[in-house]
């Protein structure tokens, strides 16, 4: 039998996720001297966090057998590494809407299972921050 983390350990885990978001943004929008560095590194987290979010939808598939998600994993983390690789002056704009994508996909029912309210709540919250936060680097760029 599995059981999930309990709610205040997602809790704990996601928002303490959004600091390497929130504060290069914090950091650029202040003048920061390293804005270059610390974009990229922003950057690096949002690629990780997106391969991070492509290995979940790889499980649900291989649980649920739907084949489209499999697909949709694999097809989703491909665009996200050629355009942080062939598009980097663009990267921080991409990741904000392949973050914001990826929550628009797992809104369908048919690909993704259904979530506890709590966390589809929690979820909308960190990706929005998180979008918001890439596409301010990307306006300070």
């Amino acid at each position: 039998m599995t059981t999930s983390p309990a709610p205040a350990v997602n809790r704990v885990l996601g928002y303490a996720g959004l600091i390497p978001f929130l504060l290069p943004a914090l950091l650029v929008l202040s003048g920061s001297e390293h804005g270059p560095a610390i974009t990229a590194l922003a950057g690096s987290y949002a690629l990780a966090i997106i391969c991070f979010i492509c290995g979940s939808w790889w499980g649900m598939a291989q649980a649920s057998g739907a084949r489209a998600t499999l697909w949709l994993s694999n097809a989703y983390l491909l665009v996200a590494l050629l355009l942080y690789l062939f598009a980097p002056l663009w990267w921080s704009l991409s990741a904000a809407f392949l973050l914001m994508g990826a929550w628009l996909c797992e809104q369908n029912d048919e690909l993704f299972p259904t979530y506890p309210q709590d966390y589809r709540r929690m979820r909308t919250i960190l990706t929005l921050i998180a979008a918001v936060s890439m596409g301010l680097l990307q306006l300070s760029a």
